[in-house]
């Protein structure tokens, strides 16, 4: 090579270090044409390391040390997980505070599975995410535990935390062996346990409890948008579609999100509907669910989930004659409590916050992923730092239009609200989070007082 060919490569390649270096997680979110390249050609869509390598779940390892693999699986394998990531949510900073985190944090400090410790308790709460997402999601309600003197666990399910091609080789089995694996490190090292599953990872808790002797010291269980069947009925067929060549994705996005997949792969939808199925009404009939109060969060307008099939299902399990902590089962519902099916129970603690503040005047509908977050939370909250532009992959123009509009509207994506507005962005946090976290912790002294008294 002549000497002026070295000295531009050497040129290429700091420039491309300086590049990277000033490139993190919230710059990305603002380059529309890396978006628009990443969108078209799948650049975060699939791992950077295909090592076989996996953790054994077996309840003899502890937790510390599935975290710590978890975090080098990331690192290993997601494409972004050194990148700089300056998002602080106070989950963040009290991990810094107990020196299990640095204080600046990359993309693999936010999405790795966590534990908030406290001091010499013999309390917890296990947090499992949902399909195509990462403990990021419980940033927000962790907090809320933690306050009430809980040590939070978090796991990340197989398939998920390193670029969307993952879901493509996952199954239901291996959730729930991962799930098998958290509840029981989790009893085995606490008195009291509270199981949280939010959308899929509910089905997986729910069939965990129900397949199976549950020891004692799990005493509630607490659901957020919990998957019990999908909209579209025809979601066994996944499977098959799956089969045929190079036919493997519902949707192709830029997967820009850090902390969730924006892509998703035919066997994921095959995975979850598997998950689902283990719930069917019909085989929850033959397995009861142990005596403990279930806590349960949906929205009337879900576009993921049914959330009739959902009521239809905390109906079927609340038995108070059977169990007697059922009369603690609560039910907050965002929407028209009047759509509610006749014949949900009338003993059953429903709560139906309605609008008071501009923070929820101009939102159309509580989707099914904002449940979880905050309006405060530095990412997917108020601050519009991230949007949800799914509902325009088939249209850049539109997809380019709701990236970048100074006015989005902003809601559950129904057909309706897309029909009505020019561009719709999918709502991100829960404007109620403040009752929700209230309804909680309420619920969280209920479930206490109840055990003290049996």
């Amino acid at each position: 090579m002549s000497l002026n060919g070295i000295l531009l490569t050497l040129t290429l390649l700091v420039t491309s270090n300086i590049t990277l270096a000033q490139t993190n997680c919230i710059n990305q979110l603002a380059d529309l044409s890396y978006i628009m390249k990443s969108k078209q050609q799948g650049l975060l869509r699939f791992e950077s390391s295909r090592l076989a390598t996996d953790f054994s779940y077996q309840t003899d390892l502890a937790f510390s040390d599935y975290l710590a693999f978890a975090y080098q699986y990331i690192l290993a394998k997601n494409p972004r997980a050194s990148m700089p990531c300056p998002i602080l949510t106070d989950t963040y900073q009290h991990l810094v505070k107990q020196q299990q985190r640095t204080s600046t944090p990359n993309i693999v400090d936010l999405i790795a599975p966590f534990e908030l410790r406290q001091n010499n308790n013999h309390k917890a709460v296990l947090l499992i995410h949902g399909l195509t997402d990462s403990p990021f999601t419980y940033h927000d309600l962790a907090q809320i535990y933690f306050q009430q003197g809980y040590t939070v666990r978090t796991l990340l399910l197989p398939g998920h935390g390193t670029a969307a091609d993952a879901l493509s080789n996952i199954n239901a089995k291996q959730w729930q062996q991962a799930t098998a694996y958290a509840i029981k490190r989790t009893v085995k090292d606490f008195d009291q346990v509270i199981l949280g599953g939010y959308s899929t990872s509910a089905a997986l808790l729910l069939n965990y409890l129900t397949v199976q002797p549950v020891d004692s010291k799990i005493k509630a269980l607490m659901l957020f948008s919990p998957a019990t069947e999908p909209h579209n009925k025809n979601g066994w067929l996944a499977k098959w579609i799956d089969r045929i060549p190079f036919i493997n994705w519902i949707d192709k996005d830029a997967d820009i999100d850090f902390a969730k997949y924006e892509s998703f792969p035919f066997n994921a939808a095959t995975a979850a509907d598997d998950a689902m199925h283990s719930i069917a009404l019909s085989t929850l009939i033959k397995r009861p669910l142990p005596n403990l109060p279930i806590f349960s969060v949906m929205s009337d307008v879900d576009t993921t989930i049914d959330t009739r099939a959902s009521l239809q299902l905390l109906t079927a399990l609340h038995d108070v004659k059977a169990r007697p902590a059922n009369r603690l089962d609560t039910l907050v519902y965002y929407g028209d409590a009047t759509k509610i099916t006749r014949d949900f129970p009338d003993d059953y603690t429903l709560l139906n916050p309605q609008c008071k503040s501009s923070t929820c005047k101009n939102i159309h509908g509580i989707s099914h992923i904002a449940v979880v977050n905050s309006p405060n939370n530095p990412y997917y909250g108020i601050a519009d730092v991230y949007r949800n532009c799914g509902s325009y992959l088939d249209d850049d123009a539109l997809y380019k239009l709701c990236k970048t509009t100074k006015t989005p509207n902003i809601g559950e994506r129904t057909a309706e609200n897309i029909a009505a507005f020019p561009t719709f962005q999918r709502l991100t946090y829960n404007p109620y989070f403040t009752e929700q976290a209230h309804y909680i912790k309420q619920f969280i002294k209920q479930v206490e007082g109840f055990q003290g008294n049996q």
